[in-house]
């Protein structure tokens, strides 16, 4: 067979990948699209038991799920209050205990069954360290503020996605 990949190196391994594709694209012209298979078959059924991840999925979402499952339950007797929105009331808020020790405390502010504020309490002082936001609800946290004094409230803002 005439060589006229440019890949001198690949030996007989540039040969076999033109070869098959000129067949399977010669094999495939003729055939409908009924008859014609990928060779994947159909899904398996889940057989690890995570949170699936598909084609389309929000990646954060499933990041997230599995996430929760993996994390620590918060320090028992942690209760922490936050005003999320800032509209002077209190939100109800889930805790979740982190492997460093700390706590992450989600707010969902819309009720749509995804966190929109998550503060992070990593001393356990029940004082938000910086936290993060979800500002136009679309499951991706655009901003980060942080509490650089120490007293309790959010003194300085970063964006997560400069430029997006």
């Amino acid at each position: 067979m005439a060589r006229n990949d440019g890949y001198e190196d690949l030996g007989a391994w540039s040969e076999f990948g033109t070869v098959s594709g000129m067949v399977a694209a010669r094999t495939t012209e003729n055939l409908t699209e009924a008859e014609a298979h990928t060779g994947f078959g159909d899904r398996p059924d889940d057989l690890d038991g995570l949170p699936d991840i598909t084609v389309g999925a929000n990646v954060a979402e499933a990041v997230g799920a599995l996430d929760a499952e993996l994390s620590p339950p918060p320090p028992k007797g942690y209760d922490n209050e936050v005003d999320a929105d800032g509209d002077g009331t209190l939100d109800e808020a889930t805790y979740r205990g982190r492997l460093d020790g700390g706590v992450d405390i989600l707010v969902d502010l819309d009720d749509d069954g995804r966190a929109d504020f998550i503060g992070t309490d990593l001393d356990l002082d029940n004082r938000v360290d910086y936290a993060d936001y979800d500002k136009d609800r679309d499951g991706v946290f655009e901003k980060r503020m942080f509490d650089d004094n120490g007293d309790g409230f959010l003194d300085r803002a970063a964006w997560l996605h400069p430029g997006s």
